[in-house]
């Protein structure tokens, strides 16, 4: 569901470890707030929508109307994203997380004070700014401060944040649907600025990204702030000494093989394929159907029976649901591969739909719904078949927390190469927003149109999905950057790929490409280099 910052593993010796003690926990904790917001700005509406006193309070909410009111988010992100990166170069990670706080509050306060639809909507886009901004800006963050041996964590930490942000909003909705005005569903949407407000304060607590000072000429102050998080304050750690030195590589070595804007990486024909697997991994993401579970699950759930507060209170185990079977997935994704688990997930979720729409289509019966303005299938002659949809609901959920949303993002942060890799990501993580404004603006009116046909619809597009995971996606599962980018130099269709024998045969190909990286990170200035690891040498 968010871009998460995969970082595969780095030079070094990795007998030298970090003496990261409780205030990088502290540091980390505090910036995935904006996985936080990311979680419950998108799960908030769902609760709220399905709230007679909201449906009151702007009636008449139409099927468009309430896909606006998600899919215009997925618009505000869509911008954030593409903003992140000019921001965070600009005046840097911490500050800009700050920025898009301060942005997130704003939206905020007009959805909690909203009198009127259209300031809702204005309101559901500028938090979505702010959330696309801050999906790329905290893993991003946290993955440069953190040791290299648990940066692979904060991609199931971050993911973590989401989801229990998820889970958050559906208890808070199911905490205030009994109150009986306006408070029901302003409350939830007031709620959420609390943790914006605590993230505005990022300047304060802490400190600025050391890969960003060392890009604007700061090495004294990135050596300070390596210290001060690795080295316990001292700056002749061997940790601190050997993690400057790599950033310092890294970032030189950027300057000299990084693309200089979109354009630039989109013109040049070597890049498409992996930009169109890349994207292609994002947008699926999307059109796993997932979403139409996590928008649109309490609405569901009213279908088959749950009415008031019990549709919200199931809607709350959903997300909790969410949030315990992401850990499975942070444990398989090293054992079974990346794409094999999405293959996993496919077929579980395609399963699921049918099964779906078998039910509510033989069971049930279409009929109209004045509260909600559009058609929706009756189940109340099944008392068993409507428990049939609700455990398949929560199994959904399960697989969907397990595979595809945390893996995708794994996937598409350890496919890019160096050159396209800030630029490769944007731009994926702007197309998944896109996929999230089709899904959150065309589903409801599928369920008005052809109900459980909806169910058969992402079925379909689960089972396209599926084949092209078979046929077109590599796994990069324990590959350097290198034999990835040779991989996809290779035979277009992967199914029967033997990646051991391939990568055998282009050895000299992959050793070119590392000569190409490693000559272009000769043009550094290693005299600095030593001068920075001596100078420390004698300090106490």
């Amino acid at each position: 569901m968010a871009p998460i910052v995969a970082v595969k593993s780095s030079k070094g010796d990795p007998n030298i470890k970090s003496d990261a003690g409780f205030i990088l926990y502290i540091i980390t904790t505090f910036c995935a707030m904006g996985g936080f917001l990311f979680g419950y700005d998108f799960g908030v509406t769902s609760g709220v929508m399905s709230m007679p006193q909201f449906n009151e309070y702007f009636y008449p909410l139409t099927p468009a109307i309430k896909g606006a009111l998600n899919s215009l988010m997925g618009c505000g992100a869509v911008f954030g994203c593409l903003m992140s990166g000019w921001l965070s170069d600009r005046f840097g990670r911490r500050d800009s997380i700050a920025a898009a706080s301060v942005v997130f509050i704003v939206g905020g306060v007009l959805q909690g004070a909203s009198h009127n639809i259209e300031t809702q909507l204005v309101g559901r886009f500028i938090s979505g700014i702010s959330v696309g901004a801050c999906s790329v800006l905290s893993p991003l963050y946290n993955a440069e401060l953190a040791p290299k041996e648990i940066r692979g964590r904060l991609v199931g930490f971050q993911q973590l944040m989401i989801d229990i942000g998820l889970l958050v909003s559906g208890w808070m909705g199911y905490g205030t649907v009994a109150i009986p005005s306006e408070w029901s569903w302003r409350i939830p949407y007031l709620v959420q600025i609390i943790p914006a407000i605590i993230l505005a304060t990022a300047p304060i607590f802490l400190p600025p990204s050391p890969r960003w000072l060392m890009e604007k000429g700061r090495k004294d102050d990135a050596l300070r702030v390596l210290a001060r998080i690795h080295g316990k304050g001292n700056e002749s750690h061997p940790y601190v000494v050997q993690e400057y030195n790599e950033i310092n590589d890294n970032v030189e070595l950027e300057h000299q093989v990084a693309v200089g804007g979109y354009w630039e990486m989109l013109k040049d024909r070597q890049n498409w394929r992996i930009l169109w697997v890349g994207c292609s991994i994002a947008i699926f993401q999307q059109l796993t159907g997932a979403n139409v579970i996590m928008y649109y699950a309490a609405f569901i759930f009213k279908q088959v029976g749950m009415e008031g507060s019990v549709s919200l209170l199931a809607n709350g185990v959903d997300y909790a649901v969410m949030v315990i079977f992401c850990i499975p997935g942070m444990l398989l994704v090293d054992r079974i591969g990346r794409v094999r688990l999405m293959i996993y997930g496919s077929i579980g979720m395609c399963v699921g739909f049918i099964l779906m729409a078998g039910i509510f289509g033989g069971v049930g019966h279409t009929v109209w719904d004045p509260e909600s303005l559009s058609h929706v299938i009756d189940m109340s002659s099944n008392p068993a078949a409507e428990h049939a949809i609700i455990a398949i609901i929560f199994l959904f959920v399960m697989v969907y927390g397990t595979t595809w949303a945390p893996v995708a993002w794994i996937y598409i942060a350890e496919i890019f190469p160096l050159r396209i890799r800030s630029k490769g990501f944007a731009l994926a993580a702007a197309i998944l927003w896109v996929g999230n404004i089709l899904v959150g603006q065309v589903t409801p009116l599928l369920m008005d149109s052809i109900t459980w046909g909806t169910y058969l619809v992402y079925a379909g597009i689960g089972i396209i999905m599926l084949i092209w995971l078979i046929l077109f996606a590599p796994e990069p599962k324990g590959l350097s950057l290198e034999e990835m980018e040779v991989l996809f130099h290779g035979p277009i269709i992967v199914t029967n790929l033997n990646y051991e024998e391939y990568l055998s045969a282009h050895h000299d190909e992959i050793e070119r490409i590392r000569a190409e990286v490693a000559g272009a990170a000769g043009t550094i200035n290693i005299d600095e280099k030593k001068e920075i690891s001596t100078s420390t040498e004698f300090k106490d």
